[in-house]
């Protein structure tokens, strides 16, 4: 179980995120973190990974994160940022090996060579295996990103902007491996993205921010309605469920008239939950 209260995050004076409560999160949940540029998604993200300092409470398994020592935090959480690896003269497999290593994973070199070949071809990357990173397109170095992410097999998977760099297939490969993962193995994941079809189609829960705050969370269907989605993302849309059951957003036109005020933002059938 994750649960995220009231979090607050200051860079110097000013603050970025606002009282921030999601809902609780459990076993097999993939969350959604949506909002526009500069809503917080990646600062909230940061937040949950231990890699930026917030006020608030963030409660992993009954226990606040500050209380898990790094490597126990490590063991199992995996944060994979927005911005891809660096581009360098290391390879993808190196990159994993050294990564496995440092995490001391309880693997033979056999066993983890076994894993990362295994990881590399669900990825589409063994045929850069060995080619150096900063060869590499973005959208590879993206996926080596999340085979980073992947390696230790973790419980809580927080990943940012997951697909930002990657094309249509492969935005799919890497959600349905998530999701596949999720219903498998057990576990929680909360993905930060931008598309919202992509979103309704994986994620069970989506919380949706905009200035830092909190407008809406809950189930998939009660947070994409039209009237939320207008007022956050300045456009007029129609939701209606697709033929795979999830909700289906079409984007009609960008509104003349300017966002209206957070607090016109609440709708009853988007309370936390």
């Amino acid at each position: 179980m994750l649960q995220i209260q009231g979090i607050n995050v200051h860079y110097g004076r000013r603050q970025r995120l606002f009282d921030v409560t999601l809902p609780v999160l459990e076993d097999g949940d993939i969350l959604g973190l949506l909002g526009p540029n500069a809503a917080g998604k990646s600062t909230l993200m940061k937040a949950l990974s231990g890699t930026h300092a917030y006020q608030g409470n963030i409660l992993y398994k009954g226990k606040a994160q500050g209380q898990y020592g790094p490597s126990a935090w490590a063991k199992d959480v995996a944060y994979m940022p927005q911005s891809p690896p660096q581009e360098s003269a290391l390879l993808p497999f190196e990159l994993l090996w050294s990564a496995a290593r440092a995490l001391k994973l309880a693997l033979t070199d056999a066993e983890l060579r076994a894993l990362i070949e295994s990881l590399l071809n669900r990825l589409g990357l063994a045929e850069v295996a060995l080619a150096p990173m900063h060869s590499l397109s973005g959208g590879k170095r993206q996926l080596v990103g999340l085979a980073l992410a992947l390696i230790r097999n973790p419980r809580l998977l927080l990943l940012d902007e997951p697909t930002s760099a990657l094309d249509l297939h492969w935005r799919m490969v890497v959600l349905d491996w998530v999701r596949e993962r999720i219903d498998h193995q057990g576990g929680i994941a909360i993905a930060a993205l931008h598309d919202l079809d992509l979103a309704a189609r994986y994620c069970n829960k989506l919380a949706l921010l905009d200035r830092g705050r909190l407008v809406a969370a809950g189930p998939t269907e009660a947070v994409l309605t039209a009237d939320v989605l207008a007022r956050v993302f300045n456009v007029d849309v129609h939701v209606e469920k697709g033929i795979l059951g999830h909700p289906l957003v079409q984007v009609l036109r960008p509104q003349l008239a300017p966002k209206s005020s957070l607090t016109a933002l609440t709708s009853p059938s988007c309370s936390i939950k």
